[in-house]
């Protein structure tokens, strides 16, 4: 959850930035009579395709690494006794001991599920950061965008 928001806040900033940036061409199609809501959906349309396209990479790169995990994970070797020991009933503890021995392969398993709740958060955070830069572009006066100097 905290990598999440805390993609979710780098998202946001990022969208704000890159809003800051495009002062200029933002005042500028607001004067030839864009509406706000049409600056709004913009920006908002802008980060809900990087928002779809980072979950698909992600996605991808998600099956990937658990597809190589799972070629070159590693198998452990585990060992436990059970029993043994001089102290059994009338010393025959040792006679009940036994020594279990488990192999256990490295895996990543990929649920599908979890595959798309990944792409849904990432699509999320787009719309989330596009509404509030598109919300900063929409509030912008015309003339004050295109007096601003880079």
């Amino acid at each position: 959850m905290l990598a999440a928001l805390t993609a979710f806040l780098i998202a946001l900033l990022l969208t704000l930035s890159s809003v800051g940036k495009r002062v200029r061409e933002i005042g500028t199609l607001k004067a030839l009579g864009w509406k706000q809501r049409v600056v709004v959906r913009q920006i908002v349309g802008e980060s809900l395709a990087q928002g779809v396209v980072g979950g698909l990479v992600g996605v991808v790169l998600g099956v990937g690494f658990a597809a190589l995990i799972g070629a070159v994970g590693p198998t452990l070797t585990a060992s436990s006794s059970t029993g043994g020991g001089e102290d059994g009933f009338f010393g025959l503890g040792a006679v009940g001991a036994r020594t279990v021995t488990d192999q256990v392969a490295l895996t990543a398993p990929v649920a599908i599920t979890i595959l798309l709740l990944g792409l849904l958060v990432a699509v999320l955070g787009g719309l989330v950061a596009g509404a509030a830069g598109g919300w900063r572009a929409a509030r912008m006066r015309p003339a004050d965008a295109l007096r601003q100097v880079e």
